[in-house]
């Protein structure tokens, strides 16, 4: 999964798709949620996703064998493991506030109070990936 190209310039213009609209599938990720997929996009709440991909694929799990192991690193180097609250958050908020600046602020908040806002920011560049 990855996030829309243009996620950022969205976020600006106040026009945000919901949390689920935000992320793209991509060639292969349907051999881990084909379930929650559904005409080429999610099927269910971005929440609810994560929540499951945890579950299923132990991701929480310490003394994994070596192949749920293997499993565990793709699926967090396909997915937003670590990332998706945020791009959650600033939609669901978006509508709230209806300005970005009181999303960050919010984003900030609840996930990371140390974390500059150009730093929040920065997931949003072209070069961001789920890996950072």
């Amino acid at each position: 999964m990855k996030l829309i190209p243009n996620f950022a310039e969205l976020l600006h213009e106040i026009e945000l798709p919901s949390p689920e609209k935000c992320f793209l599938i991509e060639v292969g990720d349907e051999k881990y949620i084909d379930k929650w997929i559904k005409d080429g996009q999610l099927s269910c709440e971005l929440e609810h996703l994560f929540e499951w991909i945890s579950v299923e694929y132990k991701l929480k799990k310490k003394n994994l064998n070596e192949e749920e192991q293997a499993i565990a690193k793709e699926i967090k180097n396909r997915f937003p493991i670590d990332k998706w609250r945020v791009i959650k958050i600033f939609s669901d908020h978006q509508r709230k506030y209806r300005y970005y600046k009181k999303a960050i602020e919010d984003v900030k908040n609840r996930t990371t109070p140390r974390m500059t806002e150009q730093a929040i920011m920065t997931i949003f560049s072209p070069g961001w990936s789920i890996n950072t």
